[in-house]
């Protein structure tokens, strides 16, 4: 997940570095990942933030604000959002081919039709003054502390769906890679938490289908390094300024359909092959 991060190299730069650099790297990865992405693209992007930033906007524009500083378009069928409830819990879930793409555009759709809707995404995204109203924060540092700061961020999760409120869930938890250079990037095994989070909130969910994957070059230094797999996604994200990003937006699955699945398991199973299986309906079947 992308850290922001307060630069301590550049001598312009007082704000916030846009980098997957985490701040308790060891100093060989950190320098690792560092020069990887000011080849690939981090320069522009955190040029791109750097003006935003400076301008006050509020975080109900960062959505639109994204769409157009990116250039991109977001293609998605209307009709099924027009049929998502404008009110009460919802449970978005979505594959994560690309990684902070799929976060800006499902918060693009989804602000369309509500604005009660919240991330349960990576801590390091708090730093980024205009997202940190949409996040509930998640902690993969493994110490006690972060233990306790997610309990309590699930706690919130839940508390906010009772509120009448929507989330918005990766379940995978990473970008979704490629086992072989040629073949369909796929989500690793979702989190079992999605499911447990689902039968306590009694929410219906509303599934999305992102069409595409990254470049070949993250799929094969995804093969050889964690390191490298993270320094090359703000280069993936720059590669796609400028380009579409289709969404397939699914019908709404009632609790009472889910609550058939008594087995979380067998649930996770079921909404993984109804995500997927929207990709029917894209410009790539």
């Amino acid at each position: 997940m992308m850290e922001i991060i307060q630069s301590k190299g550049f001598r312009h730069r007082t704000g916030p570095e846009l980098s997957y650099r985490g701040l308790n790297d060891a100093q060989v990865r950190g320098w690792l990942i560092r020069i990887i992405e000011r080849f690939g693209g981090q320069k522009q992007l955190q040029q791109i933030y750097d003006e935003y930033t400076a301008i006050e906007r509020t975080p109900a524009d960062f959505w639109d604000d994204s769409i157009k500083l990116l250039n991109l378009r977001i293609i998605y069928n209307h009709e099924n959002l027009e049929k998502v409830a404008r009110s009460g819990p919802l449970i978005i879930i979505a594959n994560h081919p690309f990684g902070i793409l799929d976060g800006i555009a499902a918060g693009h759709i989804v602000s369309k039709v509500r604005r009660d809707f919240k991330f349960l995404a990576h801590a390091s995204l708090e730093r980024a003054e205009p997202f940190k109203p949409y996040l509930i924060p998640i902690n993969f540092d493994q110490n006690i502390n972060a233990v306790r700061k997610n309990i309590e961020s699930k706690k919130n999760t839940l508390a906010h769906l009772e509120d009448g409120g929507a989330i918005i869930i990766f379940p995978a938890g990473e970008v979704s890679t490629a086992t072989k250079l040629s073949g369909k990037a796929l989500d690793n095994e979702w989190k079992p938490f999605v499911g447990k989070l689902i039968m306590k909130a009694r929410s219906p969910v509303l599934p999305l289908f992102f069409d595409g994957q990254n470049s070949w070059l993250f799929h094969f230094v995804s093969k050889f390094s964690s390191t490298i797999r993270e320094a090359v996604l703000l280069r993936e994200l720059y590669l796609r300024i400028g380009t579409e990003v289709e969404c397939q937006i699914g019908d709404s699955i009632p609790f009472h359909d889910l609550a058939q699945h008594r087995d979380r398991s067998g649930l996770l199973k079921f909404l993984r092959q109804t995500v997927y299986g929207l990709e029917k309906n894209t410009g790539s079947k």
